[in-house]
């Protein structure tokens, strides 16, 4: 993983420490990623990274009870990711 790559993890890392249990929807955390590249992504390069951090269980997601929305919340994995960043 190259700096920038690695800038935009952690990033993301630290939007989805800081929504807490709450959480975050995807498009909002996709918007955080496009911001921490510091240019405009593509979407296969946002999706690229999201991918990343759900296939590596950084990530997890539950569903609003009442919107039934999902929302992405940090794993304990994620944050041990983010403590070794």
């Amino acid at each position: 993983m190259d700096p920038l790559d690695r800038h935009v993890i952690k990033t993301a890392l630290k939007t989805l420490q800081a929504a807490g249990g709450t959480g975050i929807k995807k498009p909002a955390l996709l918007d955080q990623i496009d911001l921490a590249a510091g240019y405009a992504t593509t979407s296969e390069q946002r999706e690229a990274a999201f991918s990343l951090l759900r296939d590596r269980g950084w990530i997890t997601y539950h569903y609003e009870p009442i919107f039934h929305d999902q929302r992405w919340t940090l794993t304990e994995r994620g944050l041990t990711a983010l403590e070794g960043m």
